[in-house]
């Protein structure tokens, strides 16, 4: 496996178990389900754009190196 699927991987991980936790955490405080589900792809939307932000703008990969401007 090359170098940036592993990094993709591990982003994803990464994204889903924040999805994951997040979800656990409303569900504990009693927060009702349909706000939960509706929250999930906002939340999903915001981590592609701050990943497009500090990581690779192509990809939504927080951990795949930007690409450098070719002279």
């Amino acid at each position: 496996m090359n170098k940036n699927a592993q990094l993709q991987t591990a982003d994803q991980t990464l994204k889903g178990a924040v999805i994951a936790l997040g979800s656990y955490i409303a569900h504990k405080y009693e927060i009702d389900p349909q706000i939960i589900a509706l929250s999930i792809p906002v939340v999903s939307a915001i981590m592609a754009w701050i990943s497009t932000r500090l990581g690779n703008p192509h990809t939504a990969c927080l951990f795949v190196e930007k690409e450098q401007p070719k002279k």
